[in-house]
């Protein structure tokens, strides 16, 4: 058992190390704070290729209640700027101005931008580029940051893009898609402005689909309008007709042609596109100009900010002890999840084989264990809470998401699989430094334990734990940590118990040649853990991804037959294989996740519409790498009486994946207190005059059963 110890601190080492690594990724500069502002480079790629375009975007993450400005700011300010110094083999277009909010400064309005935002900017790699070279990209970033105060702040940005083949990068690809998507692009609405009696009357159109009656236009230029002035908008059968108050560029007659922004509001979300104007004269909509009255400032103002689609509104809090008690009783539970079961029945076996032994040795290893679990959960909340501070739309198992780590933990369960059958053991000098490192062999394979059961139990949520976690990372950080050190104590509570509660640890059988048959018989459920990760890896990377995995794992075995040869050529042999086997899942990628056909994918958009066709809508909130989420997939939500309770109460089924990478879902999890999956959501059908549209949804528990789905269904629609 020593051996074993000693194999399990080597491998939770590995595997935490890979961990703190899996993290970063290559398309990006390093995150640079300015004061106010968190800047930072990335590219939609790694690698490029001679005439490829790509996307470079500068990310800017402000301190609550700061922002920047728009290209236009309005009654003042600065818009963000960009100075780009780049070899010859690149060139670089304009930003991709992501759409504004009218922001009320006192008396003044301005345009701009809070929290987290994105400038994307199109690259094109020259055809003379050669592979091998390393383009650098150099970026002079301003931008004026202002709450009551304002702040002028400037950083460099470097990234490095390598020609080769080209690699996308996964993460900020979508990320960058995402930011492209939702910014203004131009439309083929027909606008025009014109002047009387001191106001500015904007006409639009052959307007797209949309709701303008929360409509505001965002002009280029920045005299055109009073910017603090209210804007009112009349929709008709022809189109919109936008009136507020003239700027100072009319008292020198009409200003030369301009265009602008127009916001509207599209199923529950805010989007906008550009318009061209026509100067002078306006499309004819059917509207009549209105007297102008004076209002008092920006008072009443209508920037048109919407609530997203599928807004949970207010969601109550469980407050500090709700969340401290939630931790504390999900992380007990957390020891029965099936996920957690093949690393903690290996404490099992430390606890029968330690059950004659002194009481003290009993409660060295208990402790030892305890302190493995504590720190990893303390450990794995402050990258979390680091990472997400940083802007990172990261939760709970966010390891999991990454191909490579669940291919390494694949690899690793393997191989503890292999050494609980006894096919090879660790010994010699690597047993020797083991040994000087511990006080008494057993505690450090029980503080090892700790940590690999903590990584390894990641993709449960336990009951009472989603709610916890959820709370814990709106909260300061060393909330949040609290919470996280109850998680754990929770989580090894049961050892705890063991070691001080004589009556459990005098029923402990005792030690005898029954503890080789069960040592090995451990072995198969984790082979039963491999498995499942091996599946996990093939939604995520394909069959490449199964590829891989199987190759390694055949390298690794090959390596250990070498192992047991005495010959030195063959040991470096093994060596090289095994390193060959790792490098290989550096390979891995993630790929776009099938959605089943009996299901749709979710977005909020999506949830919108089938509400206003009068549908009730069912959002699974899952990932692959999740199991309560899989046994509720096919204990309950796949049953043929399920499916058709569906149909029947006229209820949508959607699928939110998050297998993969997507700060999408991510920031959708964030609006119901959660940090990871399982979540399920049931909204009602929209009423016919639209008063329920920012209805909190029902939220069903994280453990389904039948009954609990069909009475939700049954009610949902009464």
């Amino acid at each position: 058992m020593k051996s074993f110890a000693v194999f399990i601190k080597l491998a939770t080492i590995c595997l935490w190390t890979f961990l703190m690594a899996s993290v970063s990724h290559a398309a990006e500069s390093e995150v640079v704070d300015t004061g106010r502002v968190n800047a930072q480079l990335v590219s939609n790629h790694d690698d490029v290729a001679p005439g490829q375009e790509l996307y470079v975007a500068l990310r800017t993450l402000m301190d609550p209640k700061w922002h920047t400005y728009w290209l236009n700011p309005g009654d003042s300010g600065e818009p963000v700027s960009i100075s780009w110094e780049l070899p010859e083999e690149l060139s670089a277009g304009d930003i991709v101005w992501p759409l504004p909010e009218a922001i009320p400064t006192g008396p003044l309005t301005n345009y701009g931008f809070e929290n987290e935002v994105f400038f994307p900017v199109k690259f094109k790699v020259s055809e003379t580029a050669k592979p091998g070279d390393v383009l650098p990209v150099k970026a002079d970033v301003f931008y004026l940051v202002c709450e009551e105060v304002c702040i002028p702040e400037q950083t460099d940005l470097t990234l490095n893009l390598v020609v080769g083949s080209p690699a996308l990068d996964q993460v900020w690809n979508d990320v960058i898609n995402v930011a492209l998507d939702i910014a203004p692009q131009p439309e083929t609405t027909k606008g025009g402005v014109f002047e009387q009696d001191g106001q500015a009357v904007f006409r639009f159109a052959d307007l797209p689909n949309g709701d303008f009656s929360n409509a505001y236009f965002f002009p280029e230029d920045g005299g055109m309008i009073e910017h603090a002035a209210p804007q009112k908008a009349t929709v008709t059968g022809k189109g919109l007709q936008l009136q507020t108050k003239a700027g100072f560029e009319w008292n020198n007659g009409q200003p030369e042609k301009n265009r602008g922004v127009l916001a509207y509001d599209h199923k529950g979300e805010r989007k906008g596109f550009w318009v061209d104007l026509d100067m002078g004269n306006a499309p004819d909509v059917g509207a009549e100009v209105e007297r102008p009255t004076e209002s008092p400032g920006g008072s009443e103002n209508t920037t048109g900010s919407s609530s997203p689609s599928g807004s949970a509104g207010k969601i109550k809090s469980i407050g500090f002890w709700g969340a401290i008690f939630g931790a504390l009783l999900g992380g007990l539970i957390l020891n029965i999840m099936p996920c957690v079961f093949p690393i903690v029945s290996l404490k099992a076996l430390s606890i029968a084989k330690s059950g004659s032994e002194d009481k003290s040795v009993i409660r060295r290893d208990a402790w030892a264990y305890t302190i493995g679990v504590l720190l990893s959960f303390l450990a794995l909340a402050g990258l979390i809470i680091a990472l997400r501070s940083g802007g990172a739309q990261v939760g709970w198992a966010f390891h999991m998401q990454n191909p490579i780590m669940v291919g390494f933990l694949a690899l690793l369960l393997f191989l503890i699989s292999l050494n609980l059958l006894g096919v090879f053991e660790i010994s010699g000098n690597f047993q020797t430094v083991g040994q000087d490192l511990t006080m008494k062999g057993g505690a450090t394979g029980s503080f090892f334990t700790g940590i690999l059961a903590v990584i390894v139990a990641t993709p449960c949520m336990a009951p009472f734990m989603a709610g916890a976690v959820g709370y814990a990372f709106t909260q300061a950080a060393t909330t949040s940590l609290m919470i996280f050190f109850m998680l754990g104590l929770g989580f090894a509570l049961p050892y705890l118990m063991i070691a001080y509660i004589p009556a459990i640890s005098r029923a402990l059988p005792k030690p005898g040649d029954w503890m080789v048959r069960f040592k090995e018989f451990l072995a198969f459920p984790m082979f039963g853990a491999v498995i499942w990760l091996v599946w996990v890896l093939t939604q995520q990377a394909g069959s490449k991804g199964l590829l891989r995995i199987l190759s390694a794992m055949l390298a690794i075995g090959f390596a250990i037959w070498l192992l047991k040869r005495t010959s030195a050529t063959a040991k470096l042999f093994a060596g090289v294989i095994t390193i060959g086997a790792l490098a290989g899942l550096f390979t891995l990628h993630p790929q776009r996740v099938a959605t089943p056909v009996s299901a749709q994918i979710w977005s909020s958009e999506k949830v919108q519409s089938l509400r206003a066709e009068g549908k009730a809508v069912f959002v699974d909130f899952t990932a692959s790498w999740c199991v309560p989420c899989q046994l509720n997939d096919r204990a309950v939500l796949k049953q043929e009486d399920i499916l058709q309770a569906f149909s029947a109460n006229n209820t949508e089924f959607l699928i939110a994946d998050w297998t993969n990478y997507d700060p999408v879902i991510g920031r959708e999890l964030e609006k119901y207190g959660r940090a990871g999956v399982p979540l399920y959501l049931l909204f009602p059908p929209l009423n016919a005059d639209g008063s329920n549209v920012d209805v909190i949804p029902e939220i069903l528990p994280q453990i389904l059963t039948k009954s609990m789905v069909l009475d939700a269904l049954q009610g949902i629609n009464e």
